[in-house]
């Protein structure tokens, strides 16, 4: 295990010490749900495919129920579950609705948000790795002021059958598709979940935070 992974949950005084020390040309691999806003933007597409009006997709297509219920047993599956609900509708139809959902019920940890925005200002090289949905992750990005970082995010390409762009960066996969862009081990690495314990363990520091949807500093709209 790599000694320089914290895993007592540092405080955001910590966090932002550890950002502000990196010096320009610095790389950054930081999870996005629950750890750059509270609540995940993969979800959201389900509960919109889920719930009516349902369009851009059929009734049907998606049950939310049984996604909670699949995080809980095959997180990669539900992961991938949700980028395929997007494969499967045309591109752009889902765009407003996924807008929508993720401003009401997705808030930015703007402190870490900041902080990194600030740090990518400067040349620190900030990319946002996520196991969520391409699309679900950029808007968000945008809506919170992180438009135009580097993002690596689970994509699925439509056709039959659909078929994900390898290695997709779900746990240990969150190493694999850093490694495989040549990109250089990450110098800071930040997520909240066992989920990104490998990401954390790759990176000459990593950081576990606490959840963002158990941060009170959490700024809801």
């Amino acid at each position: 295990m790599n000694e320089s992974v914290v895993l007592q949950r540092p405080i955001a005084a910590t966090v932002l010490e550890a950002i502000a020390a990196l010096a320009p040309g610095s790389h950054v691999a930081t999870d996005a749900d629950n750890t750059l806003w509270a609540g995940d933007v993969g979800d959201e597409v389900v509960r919109i495919a889920s719930a009516p009006p349902h369009l851009p997709w059929q009734a049907g297509q998606a049950d939310f129920a049984w996604y909670e219920r699949e995080i809980e047993t095959n997180y990669a599956g539900a992961c991938r579950f949700s980028a395929q609900l997007l494969a499967q509708v045309p591109a752009g139809t889902a765009d407003s609705r996924l807008r929508d959902a993720i401003a009401a019920r997705v808030a930015p940890r703007t402190w870490l948000v900041q902080a990194l925005r600030a740090a990518a200002d400067r040349g620190v090289n900030v990319w946002l790795v996520s196991a969520s949905p391409r699309l679900a992750v950029e808007i968000a990005a945008e809506l919170f002021g992180l438009r135009g970082l580097p993002i690596l995010a689970v994509d699925c390409a439509s056709g039959q059958p659909l078929r994900f762009a390898e290695p997709v960066p779900i746990g240990e996969g969150k190493v694999s598709a850093w490694q495989a862009l040549g990109l250089p081990q990450p110098d800071l690495a930040l997520g909240d979940s066992r989920w990104d314990l490998p990401l954390l363990r790759s990176a000459r520091k990593g950081l576990l935070l606490a959840r963002a949807a158990d941060d009170l500093a959490c700024a809801w709209a």
